[in-house]
């Protein structure tokens, strides 16, 4: 993430930040004051903070913790204004030692805001006492379900507004990835409220291992994710490597798929299939002989029939690798053209997979607007215009027209990046609240 901050995000954190402040001011008008109890506070402080020492980092930025089972337990156990400051605490603590003090304000506030109203909810729908039973749980699916609204919603809108991406898209992949610790850690927010309630500290401490295996198993999760990207971009590289005039062309033409998929509301999950798909979509061209690659002109018939095989060299080697499998039809027929005149199979239309009709106009642009031995490259504007020309020919005329929608966003200085999918390293700068 570049260091400076937008100005409409700076906007967007000051109004957090007022909305913030109300909260918090309110859940001090609530307080009962002869109700609290310094240790258990100091208890669930302590688990909360180092909970949250201990982030795994999201594929869209933001992080999570397993502090969300302690943070949940708290709203059974203390007032409002009690559960804001614990589960904020780390990040007061941040805002005073840290440089990026704007970011930390945004975790606070937005924190506050979902957290603090969570606990309000479930304040005013239990007016009766703070002790958790049977005939409190609709109460506490409230207040879950406003962390669930609120929480990832926040972080959506500031990765939006300094990543300058498509929010929905951001709101769908963190989604994805965070639903199932949602689901998991509130249920053992309230087991853990119960047993302290019931046993008290030392039942807390026998509890905490299997908050430890549970942030151990996500961290593993994400990490084998994250090998396995790592992998995809190292092939990429490798088989761009094997002709120089297409270095770089992979991750390009991964970043414009994306983008042109996101745009024609393609699924978020086919979406990022559709990402590592586009980095190995050349993975045919290993199978072609280096004189016919790095040719200087034009290739004959006969060796442009050999260069044709790459598409099917390819989708057999996805068809070995269990996870790519069923998209291999997509390296298969990124080269059929919506006329039927284009190869290995000569299908048309809505015959070709509407992935392989993306991947064929990303693909196609990078092409044309990258150098080749026999051509100098073309301008974008030039390029955008052969797509044009060739949309209901060469190309689904959607599949141009929702190109020509994206293209004034389209980055063309890109030289070896892969899709925005890991470029947020600091998964602490904007905190999910919500998946601790």
């Amino acid at each position: 993430m570049k260091s400076s901050i937008p100005r409409k995000a700076l906007v967007y954190i000051a109004i957090l930040t007022c909305v913030a402040l109300v909260v918090i001011y309110n859940s001090i008008m609530m307080m009962d004051w002869s109700q609290v109890n310094i240790f258990p506070i100091l208890v669930f402080l302590i688990l909360v903070v180092l909970a949250d020492s201990f982030p795994v980092t999201l594929p869209r930025g933001g992080s999570v913790t397993v502090s969300f089972a302690a943070n949940a337990a708290s709203i059974l156990l203390f007032q409002p204004f009690i559960v804001i400051l614990i589960t904020i605490a780390r990040d007061l603590f941040l805002l005073l030692y840290r440089k990026d003090r704007i970011k930390n304000l945004f975790n606070i506030s937005q924190v506050s805001v979902s957290t603090g109203l969570a606990a309000i909810v479930y304040r005013l729908l239990t007016p009766a006492g703070t002790d958790f039973s049977f005939n409190n749980l609709p109460a506490f699916i409230a207040s879950m379900l406003v962390i669930f609204i609120l929480n990832p919603t926040f972080v959506t809108l500031i990765l939006a507004l300094t990543q300058n991406e498509n929010p929905v898209a951001i709101w769908l992949i963190n989604l994805k990835w965070c639903t199932p610790t949602f689901i998991s850690m509130a249920p053992l927010g309230a087991l853990i409220a119960v047993i302290y309630i019931n046993i008290g500290f030392w039942g807390l401490v026998l509890f905490l291992l299997p908050l430890i295996l549970a942030r151990h198993s996500f961290q593993s999760y994400m990490q084998m994710r994250q090998t396995f990207l790592d992998t995809i971009k190292s092939l990429s590289v490798a088989i761009d490597a094997k002709d120089p005039y297409t270095k770089g062309h992979s991750s390009r033409v991964a970043n414009y798929v994306v983008s042109l998929a996101r745009e024609m509301r393609i699924p978020e999950d086919k979406v990022e299939m559709l990402q590592y798909i586009a980095l190995i979509h050349d993975v045919g061209k290993v199978s072609i002989p280096e004189d016919i690659l790095k040719k200087d002109r034009l290739l004959s018939d006969e060796e442009f029939g050999i260069m044709r095989t790459h598409c099917e060299a390819g989708a057999e080697v996805l068809q070995s690798i269990k996870f790519f499998a069923p998209a291999s039809e997509v390296i298969r027929h990124h080269h059929e053209r919506w006329d039927g005149l284009g190869y290995p199979d000569h299908i048309k239309g809505e015959e070709i997979p509407i992935s392989a009709r993306i991947l064929a106009v990303a693909d196609a642009f990078d092409a044309m607007t990258s150098d080749r031995p026999y051509r100098k490259a073309l301008s974008p504007e030039l390029a955008l215009k052969e797509l044009e020309e060739g949309a209901g020919t060469q190309f689904d005329p959607k599949v141009v027209e929702a190109f020509t929608r994206i293209y004034p966003l389209l980055d063309f200085n890109i030289q070896d990046e892969t899709n925005r999918d890991d470029m947020i390293s600091d998964g602490e700068l904007f905190r999910q609240e919500l998946y601790h």
